[in-house]
């Protein structure tokens, strides 16, 4: 726990009223916050659940949002949840407010609501403060200013303080609305990532590809749903445009470029301009080389009108295992394994070599259930491993991959496909 803040302390702040708890919403500098405000571990009485708290929140996201406020510039956080307890914190509301000199007097009807809910939040600093909200957050401020962040001034966060009782009924009343904050928050859906993130580098390459390179993806050439299910009725798109995110995703962090970069570093650090740049050459690269190396691709990316093609590919039997979300996923995958040992270019002209009929092997009874005509994501895995076997390229035992093979399947005499050549 923090050593307590010899200085005391006066903050701004806004005194409001939501339900039966009274918060005063107040500005902290990272430095002060890094040093006055811990972990919520108090309203747990195990010490060993205390410490797993802080081992999770240490071992996740702490170095990602670190980086994040030392690289981007149009950083913004929203309000982390503080309790604090024990010392004397004080509330001082303003009693008058008076507009500047040779201004209309556009403050003189504030009632005395509006004047008591305005005012200075005074800490003594032997205060015990813990983030209810907003941990993850905590946990990168503390490991940047470790780390020696240098800002002039530092930034100032948005901090909600609220009362917390040191007894039972006040461990209960604390524990509940923590449980509260952080199960109704809600993460940012992979749509809205699509259509708004300006630092994910995979969202501005899928955005880029729509607009700028309308050649490949324009009008219905990609269906504009942020999964990877397609539609049924749909029979004029590739794919949907949830799974170009993933792909990109896989080349972007799996693939052996120079460019090859950490998930989290890819979607919290928005490059320089010429980085990005290289970003959005190496995606339209990677459908060119799709469209080189697989013709029933190149078949699609040169229709002026894309559904006959779709519809010939696409079939009740099953058809091609590219023309699915879930086959391209998979084939980006393993291309991206194979440039581990080979230039990527010679890694999509290798996968050109498997099977791609979803009746065949390795598909049927994995990726593909022939009775119910369907797509499953269940053996995505074991399909992926299977692909790589063909090539000579898996990375588990062939002992292995048979047994697991014939357990996903339920076929006890199955033997694994052949390689190709």
């Amino acid at each position: 726990m923090n050593s307590g803040y010899p200085r005391p302390l006066v903050l701004p702040a806004l005194r409001g009223m939501m339900g039966d708890w009274i918060y005063y919403s107040c500005l902290m500098d990272l430095p002060t916050l890094a040093d006055r405000v811990d972990f919520a571990d108090d309203i747990h009485t195990s010490t060993q659940l205390s410490d797993m708290i802080q081992r999770q929140l240490k071992e996740t996201r702490a170095k990602e949002i670190a980086a994040y406020l030392a690289s981007q510039n149009e950083r913004l956080f929203n309000a982390l949840v503080v309790a604090t307890y024990r010392g004397k914190p004080n509330w001082h509301a303003l009693s008058s407010v008076e507009s500047h000199a040779g201004a209309s007097n556009e403050l003189a009807q504030l009632g005395d609501a509006t004047l008591a809910s305005v005012g200075f939040l005074t800490l003594q600093g032997d205060e015990r403060l813990f983030a209810l909200d907003g941990q993850h957050r905590l946990a990168g401020i503390k490991t940047a200013i470790e780390d020696g962040l240098s800002q002039d001034p530092f930034d100032k966060v948005p901090v909600i303080f609220v009362a917390h009782g040191d007894d039972e009924a006040g461990l209960e009343r604390t524990r509940r609305l923590f449980t509260t904050l952080n199960k109704t928050a809600k993460p940012v859906s992979k749509g809205d990532t699509i259509a708004l993130d300006e630092d994910d580098v995979m969202a501005l390459s899928v955005r880029w590809l729509v607009d700028r390179e309308g050649d490949l993806f324009c009008g219905d050439r990609i269906a504009f749903v942020p999964t990877n299910n397609l539609p049924p009725s749909n029979v004029v798109s590739l794919t949907t445009i949830g799974n170009l995110y993933d792909i990109l995703t896989i080349f972007f962090s799996r693939a052996n470029t120079p460019l090859r970069k950490k998930r989290p570093d890819l979607k919290d650090a928005r490059p320089e301009s010429s980085e990005l740049d290289a970003y959005f050459a190496f995606a339209k690269d990677i459908f060119v080389s799709m469209r080189r190396h697989f013709p029933e691709l190149d078949e699609f990316f040169s229709a002026t009108n894309t559904e006959p093609v779709v519809c010939r590919h696409r079939t009740e039997e099953g058809g091609n295992v590219l023309y699915k979300p879930l086959g391209l996923d998979t084939f980006s995958t393993v291309i991206a394994y194979l440039s581990d040992n080979m230039p990527l270019d010679d890694a999509f002209e290798r996968a050109a070599e498997l099977p791609r009929q979803l009746q065949e092997q390795p598909y049927t009874g994995l990726m593909w259930n022939p009775v119910r005509r369907t797509i499953s994501n269940r053996h995505r895995v074991t399909t992926r491993e299977l692909l790589l076997h063909m090539l000579g390229s898996a990375t588990m035992p062939a002992d292995d991959l048979l047994d697991r093979y014939r357990k996903e399947t339920g076929n006890k005499d199955a033997l694994l496909p052949d390689p190709v050549v």
